[in-house]
């Protein structure tokens, strides 16, 4: 239990979703940025993103793309920069981790971290109207070989890994790679639960989430998130147990909420996290929680107090 600790809240908000479902949902870089400042005022310290066509919202991974959101964050935010990896349709990792490379050596624009999925999934959407799936043959392939791959280059360039695991057994394989000296001792682990139209993953219970806290090695921290479902009811759980929440519009469109914009979702958690007498984290007590160097910058204002 670690309840003293504030409250990290992850913004994630577009994921692969479209914005049928509510027009604030971003695709280009500006609306990107847009939603992160109004996350981080809301209370986010960790902003999550995909690159997408700034018309269509297709998925794109133009290091372009991503660049520009990561270079308006920092002008205007404190956030902790959590990019997706490329898309898993690009078989080089070279591919998938490119615009993640091309800021690695400036301390100014650099990530904070980067995340990686411990396994392949059925995504396969079910209908609960018709009892059909939508499909039926749609698999995130996520070898252990490109688990490896990915890995090598991170620990080759010193980046912090988040630990996304869809069941429990994606933490195990997480944890062997920790054996193996490829994935940081130091990870922070963000359990993916999922809604109704997607059953290949854990369901949002509070039993299934004790299931994933019991992996937790001591001294890691955790966060809860549910995609294609609704975070609410798993994030009071989380709150209280201590761990941390990710919400967006990239997860579910919320319209119980009418059309809110992710500072607004954001905000409902912060809200929660206060009711339920927990702090909100900013983006320098998460870096601290989580165990992150401190960036260049804040290196030199130390320094320069010090002098």
């Amino acid at each position: 239990m670690n309840d003293e600790l504030p409250l990290i809240i992850e913004c994630r908000c577009n994921e692969i979703a479209y914005r049928e479902d509510n027009p604030a949902l971003p695709y280009s870089p500006k609306e990107i940025i847009r939603e992160a400042v109004r996350a981080w005022e809301a209370g986010a310290s960790i902003f999550h993103w995909h690159g997408r066509d700034p018309d269509s919202g297709k998925p794109r991974n133009e290091v372009e793309l991503y660049l520009e959101v990561i270079q308006g964050i920092r002008e205007q935010t404190d956030l902790l920069i959590h990019p997706t990896l490329g898309y898993i349709t690009q078989n080089q990792v070279e591919d998938r981790v490119r615009h993640i490379l091309a800021v690695n050596d400036d301390p100014v624009l650099r990530v904070d971290m980067a995340p990686v999925d411990f396994g392949s999934l059925n995504v396969d959407f079910w209908n609960p109207q018709t009892k059909q799936f939508t499909t039926y043959d749609q698999v995130y392939v996520n070898t252990r070989a490109n688990l490896m791959a990915v890995l090598e280059v991170f620990k080759e360039h010193n980046l912090y890994v988040s630990s996304v695991c869809w069941d429990v057994g994606q933490m195990r394989t997480a944890r062997c790679f920790q054996e193996m000296g490829l994935l940081p001792q130091q990870t922070l682990w963000e359990f993916v639960f999922t809604g109704e139209v997607m059953p290949a993953g854990a369901a949002a219970t509070i039993s299934g989430l004790q299931a994933f806290v019991a992996e937790v090695p001591a001294g890691n921290q955790w966060l809860a998130l549910c995609w294609n479902g609704d975070v609410m009811r798993v994030a009071s759980w989380a709150i209280t147990l201590g761990g941390h929440v990710g919400i967006g519009l990239g997860d579910y469109a919320y319209s119980r909420f009418g059309k809110p914009h992710n500072g607004e979702l954001v905000d409902k958690v912060a809200k929660m996290a206060h009711t339920l007498g927990r702090e909100v984290a900013t983006p320098a007590q998460a870096r601290k929680i989580l165990k992150m160097p401190l960036r260049a910058s804040q290196t030199e204002k130390l320094q320069a107090t010090v002098n």
